[in-house]
């Protein structure tokens, strides 16, 4: 974990930062394409340890992550504009993670069946659907291995 300077927003509590991360929609992920920076917002699933997501099995992100797994990763929640009197009296409320970890392709069938799983759950706790081989053969599966979180609120 990094150091904050602001120590008073930091958010160390682990189960806070796994419940921003499980009400989040959206996991932007950051990628090193030689000296560019390269970022996307992908749909997710975690399951308290790992981050997954799902990908065609081409494409810049794939080569990219074959060359250098090493990602970053981002979810906020609760952002709301705190108008003041003045533009530079402005100030946002939030909450965020901000992660790394290294990001591989799940080659074992039943851990990519786990991994769709974890993805389709995030956005619907409740839907119980069994992925077919096929289903899951059409897509790479992506599992990020979390290497440290970072949590953050600020006007909370």
């Amino acid at each position: 974990m990094y150091k904050m300077r602001r120590k008073e927003r930091q958010i160390t509590d682990i189960n806070r930062l796994h419940e921003v991360i499980n009400n989040a929609s959206v996991c932007r992920v950051a990628m090193a394409d030689g000296l560019r920076p390269y970022l996307l917002p992908l749909s997710f699933g975690f399951d308290g340890k790992n981050l997954y997501f799902h990908s065609a099995s081409e494409g810049r992100k794939i080569e990219i992550l074959k060359n250098n797994p090493s990602v970053c990763f981002e979810f906020e929640q609760e952002v709301e504009i705190v108008k003041g009197e003045r533009p530079c009296n402005w100030s946002v409320r939030y909450f965020s993670v901000i992660g790394e970890g290294k990001a591989e392709i799940v080659e074992e069938s039943e851990e990519k069946l786990y991994g769709l799983t974890c993805i389709l759950k995030q956005y619907d706790p409740d839907l119980t659907y069994s992925f077919s081989e096929k289903e899951a053969s059409s897509v790479l599966v992506f599992k990020i291995t979390i290497e440290n979180l970072t949590g953050k609120a600020a006007g909370r």
